[in-house]
């Protein structure tokens, strides 16, 4: 990532994620691997791992941060069929690209991480529109990526709802000061004016020491829900205007009492907690099937430093607990280190799409993006 002067700086480092299905538990819905392994044939110019990506009315979409590109393949034919190759400067400058979202196919939002700027271009590429906005002072411009604790911006009445990062020293917050600052704002898009929602971190979260503050934010028809890295609860709300409440919807898999942040430990002690202890990261909706995806990690025992610093490219087991539009926990997979990267996903009308192209799976393939489909089977009650 980019250098920033906002918390970001303190964030976990891009992770992407790995493993093969070992167990079930709260098994009233399971995930079911049907067999099906799709490939997206790459170009030169294309890493196997993606910085981000999103499906939308039949087409996967891909970020290649190094040429400033947005690629476009047809899932039907499991080809690359654009290639959107964006200026950093001039009339159809974008700056560098870090995020997008698809609103629709001729409504695609473009992010720089710093810059006070969203792009709207289309299937074409051009750049129709260009949108100054205010950054809210104490705060980061709109935080959009599309792979990590994702959290998809919201277009609502002529707002886009965006996550945000507020300025500070991260060891320094407690608890509070981190329940009066705002997770997201919107900015009005034909005026650049931003205001702050109602929603600001939760009241306790750093109630018993310092943790990893990091939100996941998943809307669906009818809630708006966020998952933290260090919180077995979800938090969420039916509106924007009303306050968050909170469930508990703790992992099988995790330890019962999350580690806090290791205030006096050096950079073996901090890389550890962030990549090795139990934690959650994204939360998903599946509109499809009416449920959410929570990605969670159980804790792992690494001793040595370069084994924790390698799990940034080639981490262990994860697990995938699916709960119902209520945020009643009805299953969990785990899966083995070594075969799948959670980070690289979608979904679509078929179901859940896991990369396959995991450092350590003999079946890794730099020319292709692979993926393995899983189904959602809902058992008997």
């Amino acid at each position: 990532m980019k250098n920033t002067s906002y918390l970001l700086n303190f964030l976990l480092p891009l992770v992407l994620i790995s493993c093969s299905q070992k167990d079930q538990k709260n098994t009233k819905a399971m995930l079911q691997a049907d067999g099906a392994i799709i490939e997206f044939q790459l170009d030169d110019q294309t890493p196997n791992v993606s910085m981000g990506m999103d499906y939308y009315s039949g087409l996967l979409f891909n970020i290649n941060w190094a040429y400033n590109q947005l690629q476009i393949y047809d899932f039907a034919s499991r080809k690359l069929i654009k290639n959107l190759n964006f200026e950093i400067e001039g009339d159809q400058g974008v700056g560098e690209l870090f995020g997008f979202h698809v609103h629709n196919l001729d409504s695609i939002f473009l992010f720089s991480q710093m810059d006070p700027f969203i792009y709207l271009t289309d299937t074409l590429g051009f750049v129709r529109q260009k949108i100054r906005y205010q950054i809210p002072d104490g705060y980061s411009s709109a935080f959009v990526h599309p792979g990590y604790f994702l959290s998809p911006p919201e277009l609502r009445s002529g707002e886009l709802i965006v996550k945000t990062h507020f300025a500070g020293n991260y060891r320094e917050v407690d608890n509070n000061a981190l329940k009066q600052k705002h997770m997201v704002y919107a900015i009005n898009l034909s005026t650049g004016e931003t205001r702050f929602l109602s929603h600001t971190y939760p009241e306790d979260y750093l109630a018993n020491g310092l943790k990893h503050f990091e939100p996941s934010i998943a809307r669906s028809k009818d809630k708006i829900v966020y998952s933290f890295f260090g919180d077995h609860r979800l938090f969420y709300a039916d509106s924007y205007d009303e306050k968050l409440s909170s469930k508990e919807t703790a992992s099988a898999f995790l330890d019962k009492n999350l580690k806090l942040f290791p205030l006096d430990g050096g950079r073996f002690e901090t890389q550890q907690y962030l990549q090795a202890s139990s934690r959650y990261e994204s939360l998903v909706y599946d509109s499809y099937r009416e449920v959410f995806y929570r990605f969670a990690y159980p804790t792992l025992e690494v001793s040595e430093e370069n084994d924790v610093l390698r799990l940034r490219t080639a981490p262990g087991p994860f697990v995938i607990m699916v709960l119902d539009n209520d945020l009643n926990v009805i299953g969990e997979s785990y899966f083995e280190k070594g075969i799948y990267l959670p980070s690289n996903f979608f979904i679509n009308e078929e179901g859940l799409f896991i990369s396959l192209n995991h450092p350590d799976n003999p079946e890794n393939s730099e020319e292709y993006f692979r993926f393995q489909k899983f189904f959602l089977e809902f058992l008997d009650s």
